[in-house]
């Protein structure tokens, strides 16, 4: 009898567990100001920096979760988003060669029916 309940037990996990097992910030449960520093963030391409100094201060990851059914799809915008604010919070300016991955399914690594990762480089340009 018992065991007829574990399915419909860890459905309801699923459906209202915790968060998702990886970082990914609510951009619009920030403030105002921390916001607009992380949209602020420009993203270059090598022939934007061609001729400009600046320094790699580090690799950003950006994920977009869909960690709950209600919650909207995973896009590769959200997620080059998200590696926009950690650029910000490393005192970047601006991000360059993102690469993203493809579009994965439900899985209980990320806790995500949906995910979609970005890497980039977060750079400070030359004053």
């Amino acid at each position: 009898m018992y065991i007829r309940l574990i399915p419909f037990a860890l459905s309801c996990l699923l459906l209202t567990g915790c968060g998702a097992f990886l970082p990914v910030v609510k951009l619009d449960q920030l403030s105002p100001e921390k916001r607009n520093a992380a949209l602020s963030v420009k993203i270059f391409n090598a022939s934007q920096l061609s001729g400009m100094k600046f320094d790699v201060l580090n690799v950003v990851e950006g994920n977009s979760c869909q960690n709950k059914l209600y919650d909207p799809p995973a896009t590769r915008a959200a997620a080059i988003d998200q590696a926009k604010y950690f650029a910000s919070e490393m005192g970047a300016d601006g991000i360059t060669n993102i690469q993203c991955g493809a579009r994965e399914g439900t899985s209980t690594r990320t806790n995500c029916w949906e995910l979609v990762s970005c890497t980039a480089e977060a750079i400070k340009l030359a004053r």
